[in-house]
């Protein structure tokens, strides 16, 4: 009779550390899993190795980009119309298209497919992404050239 309640008393504590163990397994899956929801991706923009503070719009273009840039998305661009640079993306992303006219810095998206980088005022048809807070005069020195490497890099917060 005293092994038997002496192996009770051994075998108790164990099952009850199995339980909780399993309970907090579960409390840990269920927290990841809501953090993994709530995460942000911190999405920043380099070109030609520089790195831009920028003013990200909140829509649905944005958040394309920035899941795109957790692989990095590096973008060849070419100077257009003597105020922009623009390149392909090399895929199509949601879109919110309207007039507007942009100013030296503004970042916007071209038919769904193309980024446009200002150095000089311009208006057409785009959906308005960010823009880089740098000045005019250097916005014109880093763009005003042939072609750039646009490049977005992203982590999650």
């Amino acid at each position: 009779m005293k092994r038997f309640i002496l192996l009770l008393f051994a075998i108790f504590p164990l099952v009850g550390c199995v339980n909780n163990s399993n309970h907090s397994q579960e409390i840990v899956s269920s927290e990841t899993k809501i953090s993994q929801e709530e995460k942000e991706i911190d999405m920043k923009l380099f070109i030609d190795k520089k790195e831009l503070k920028v003013e990200w719009e909140e829509n649905d273009s944005v958040k394309a980009l920035k899941e795109l840039s957790l692989d990095t998305l590096t973008i060849s661009m070419h100077e257009y119309g003597g105020f922009e640079q623009t390149g392909p993306i090399g895929q199509s992303i949601p879109s919110n298209d309207s007039q507007m006219n942009v100013v030296p810095g503004d970042i916007v998206l071209y038919n769904g497919n193309a980024i446009s980088v200002f150095y000089r005022p311009s208006s057409w048809s785009y959906t308005r992404l960010g823009h880089i807070l740098l000045g005019e005069e250097e916005l014109n020195a880093l763009l005003n050239v042939a072609s750039v490497t646009f490049v977005l890099t992203g982590e999650t917060k």
